[in-house]
């Protein structure tokens, strides 16, 4: 578990090679639809309530990241020994 703010609005960080990184904004939940959890299953010497967050769980599905420009590496023929011109006749 990764302890964070309750009191006020956080982000929380996906990344992982080859997928586009995400950010996810999560705030705790008050008004009327807010409710509080007891660590603990209640009574007075539990953890006490705890703020609900808002989205709980957090939640991001990662897209994979578009494939790199191509590079140019110049000619595509191999430099060999040159050529001599055709005979003239």
């Amino acid at each position: 578990m990764i302890p964070v703010p309750a009191d006020r609005e956080f982000t929380v960080n996906y990344s992982l090679n080859g997928y586009v990184p995400q950010v996810v904004p999560v705030r705790p939940r008050s008004g009327p639809d807010a409710t509080v959890d007891v660590a603990g299953g209640g009574g007075s010497d539990t953890y006490g309530a705890q703020p609900e967050l808002a989205p709980n769980p957090v939640y991001a599905q990662l897209q994979p990241a578009a494939p790199p420009a191509p590079t140019r590496k110049g000619r595509s023929k191999p430099r060999g020994p040159k050529q001599p011109p055709p005979l003239q006749q």
